[in-house]
């Protein structure tokens, strides 16, 4: 059986993750300077935890990184989660198959991937200032299409997928979009957030609403 703490780092490793199995074997995730230096506090404390391996953090080209260096747990979470490693990762991750039809494990998993890859924020909308929005961005069409049919599933309304591509981007990216107070109070209810800053944003939506 496998266990909420270990979703969710499984969760953060699909959204903002790498893994690296060749001659080393290491996983590393990466993170914002300024805003991630507690949360990655937190990461670190729950991959002790769960996989009882001390965590490396460290700053480079710009971004706060963490890595752990284990043969083990690589082989763990390729063998045994089927997630894509080296340069493959990008277009090819998605929620390991045995977890998509159980929202009990999914949603930890949708936890880290919207605490890493995901934005809270309000928007515009006609007569509603300060309206409420939740957004996951992945280049991943398997992970778009997945997390928006398990939300979907489970209550949630979610807007259709939008792909776009910037400038300096070489791949689409698709964006799973949910809007509103209801949505986002579910959100917080269902699924939470371990990102202290993702949190802080969600609950200060829902009281400008």
């Amino acid at each position: 059986m496998v266990g909420a703490d270990e979703l969710e780092l499984i969760g953060v490793i699909i959204g903002d993750g790498h893994i690296h199995k060749k001659k080393k074997y290491y996983f590393g995730i990466t993170g914002n300077l300024l805003t991630d230096r507690e949360y990655f506090d937190k990461l670190s404390f729950l991959i002790e935890k769960v996989w009882c391996k001390k965590a490396r953090v460290f700053e480079a080209s710009g971004g706060l990184r963490l890595r752990i260096c284990s043969k083990s747990i690589v082989e763990r979470l390729v063998n045994e989660f089927s997630l894509p490693f080296n340069s493959g990762k990008c277009g090819k991750v998605g929620i390991p198959s045995q977890f998509v039809t159980d929202f009990e494990s999914a949603k930890h998993i949708i936890r880290g991937i919207v605490d890493t890859d995901g934005s809270v924020f309000v928007s515009y909308k006609k007569g509603s200032p300060n309206y409420p929005s939740l957004e996951i961005t992945t280049v991943s069409w398997t992970l778009a299409t997945q997390l928006r049919e398990i939300l979907l599933s489970n209550g949630f309304r979610v807007a259709n997928l939008r792909s776009y591509k910037s400038k300096l981007a070489k791949q689409l990216a698709y964006k799973v979009c949910l809007y509103g107070r209801k949505n986002l109070a579910m959100w917080v209810e269902k699924i939470g957030f371990s990102n202290p800053l993702k949190l802080e944003k969600a609950l200060a939506s829902l009281t400008l609403f």
